[in-house]
């Protein structure tokens, strides 16, 4: 995904007006002349993509997309190559800037087709180099009218190159929207002024292709205040990650300690310290309930594992508040992982109740963790809260269904970063993050093979990993997110999506790591 040089600022709809609006009205861009330059990157990229000898395709609606298209086809005509247009709109209704490019499109010889039939649609389509498709733009939301339906089924079975303007046609440009109807699906999307969010994640990612990025010349000034949502992307990551010196020792880089597992959930304790250590911590300490302890020690041959008194159950039991290995444990962590594998034993949540009142570090709080707490219990904690729910887990926190979550997912993670007075990792496809303060950052890395249990548990070690090394909350919790997508799409590589485990993003953390920072990492 290319964007501006340097953060990747992603856009919705509202967003993306205010910015238009702003840099027209506030900064005095002229209409014309900004889609000029669009104009002029979309016949770039649209020759770019050409294959074959046959013209490029222009297909136009009758917005402002429509008229960025009919402003491209005069630019593909003047570098020499064939051009063509067909128009869905009528001539005599369009804004000014529309219009004016149709009239110089028309002097320039350039052959426009108004309304064509399907038939003879798919002929055009059926013998063009590119196909641009400039029919509706990022505003569009619900289902495409007649006959859209069908030219978007003859552009989706021509089998050419398609180049979108701004967002395939039939999806909205916000983030979370997936098309409601027939939708292009592109090769390439290229994007104007910003990013369109609904592009950099599912269910809009799929349709776009490639995704590109021509910034029109918008001055800094337009983007002051503006509702973006950051696009994590290497360089801005590699930024983030704790600097390894030569000279360092366990010592340097920091203790976590692992408060996880229950009798039947060793496997997430023990991936869970194991991200921690291939995070880059000095030291790992397990805590775990009595019943497990031989069992994590002989999984985890670089931690140290310690008992804590257990209930009937073999989970924790609230006498572990009190007990010697946690106050010492707490003492000596400079970060802490909390939840993987605790069950849901009445012992939990008095335990974590405690070290959250009483630890003034760092805290990563996840799975059965969060099952046992609220979202006040987390705003109260004397140090700094990481939470990383899964939909189901954020719907506890907020008092909704997870479809709820799901259908709002960037309200969701503002939601509990601002009620929680947290740090919050919305798990799923589009990993989202979010501070109190109202920043919020987009992962495009990882995959669906990483939909399988224990993937979360390796997240919440790294993140604690991270902490551990001086890594602000904020900081550490999107390097986490995207370090831990990278490791998934490296194993998928390898592997395939189906038969990846949780295991083998461990395997691939190295790999991601040094795919990011290089040999410093």
């Amino acid at each position: 995904m290319q964007g501006r040089a340097g953060l990747l600022r992603l856009l919705g709809v509202a967003a993306m007006r205010e910015l238009d609006r702003r840099a027209v009205q506030e900064l005095g861009l002229p209409v014309r002349a900004l889609m000029e330059v669009a104009a002029a990157a979309l016949a770039r990229q649209a020759l770019a993509m050409r294959s074959g000898s046959g013209p490029a395709l222009f297909l136009c609606g009758g917005g402002h997309n429509g008229g960025d298209g009919l402003a491209g086809a005069r630019h593909a005509a003047a570098r020499g190559v064939q051009a063509e247009v067909l128009l869905w709109a009528d001539p005599e209704r369009l804004g000014e800037a529309p219009a004016a490019n149709l009239a110089l499109l028309r002097a320039a010889g350039v052959p426009v087709a108004l309304e064509p039939g399907p038939a003879d649609a798919a002929r055009h389509l059926a013998g063009a180099g590119v196909v641009v498709d400039c029919l509706l733009g990022t505003g569009f939301h619900g289902a495409v009218r007649p006959p859209l339906p069908e030219v978007i089924a003859a552009v989706n079975a021509c089998g050419r190159p398609v180049l979108s303007a701004d967002v395939p046609s039939g999806l909205s440009g916000d983030l979370g929207r997936g098309p409601e109807g027939p939708c292009v699906r592109a090769t390439a999307t290229l994007c104007f002024g910003a990013v369109k969010a609904a592009l950099a994640a599912p269910p809009g990612r799929p349709w776009a292709g490639e995704v590109l990025c021509e910034p029109l010349g918008i001055p800094e000034a337009a983007w002051r205040e503006l509702d973006a949502v950051e696009g994590l992307e290497e360089v801005a990551v590699a930024a983030l990650l704790p600097v390894r010196r030569g000279e360092g020792h366990k010592g340097t880089y920091g203790t976590v300690l692992a408060v996880v597992g229950a009798v039947g959930f060793a496997g997430a304790a023990a991936m869970c310290a194991e991200g921690a250590l291939r995070a880059g911590c000095g030291l790992c300490q397990v805590l775990c309930p009595q019943p497990l302890q031989s069992v994590i020690a002989a999984k985890l041959t670089e931690a140290t594992v310690r008992a804590l008194p257990a209930d009937a159950a073999g989970g924790l039991d609230a006498e572990a508040c009190g007990a010697p290995a946690l106050r010492a444990g707490l003492g000596a962590a400079e970060a802490l992982a909390v939840g993987p594998g605790l069950g849901r034993g009445p012992g939990v949540a008095a335990v974590l109740r405690h070290i959250l009142a009483a630890f003034a570090g760092s805290v990563v709080v996840d799975a059965d963790g969060l099952n046992a707490l609220d979202l006040p219990m987390i705003a109260g904690a004397q140090g700094r809260v990481v939470i990383t729910p899964h939909p189901g887990e954020a719907a506890h926190l907020l008092g909704c269904a997870a479809s709820d979550v799901q259908a709002d997912r960037l309200g969701a993670v503002r939601r509990l970063a601002r009620e929680g007075q947290c740090v919050a990792v919305l798990k799923g496809a589009g990993t989202l993050v979010a501070e109190p303060g109202g920043g919020t950052a987009l992962c495009p890395a990882g995959n669906d093979g990483m939909a399988t249990g224990g993937s979360g548990d390796v997240l919440t070690g790294v993140l604690a990993g991270l902490l551990a090394q001086g890594a602000a909350p904020w900081d550490a919790a999107r390097a986490a997110v995207f370090v831990h997508g990278r490791a998934g799409d490296l194993a998928a590589r390898r592997l395939g999506r189906r038969a990846l485990l949780a295991g083998d993003l461990l395997r691939h953390l190295g790999l991601a790591f040094r795919s990011i920072a290089g040999a410093g990492a």
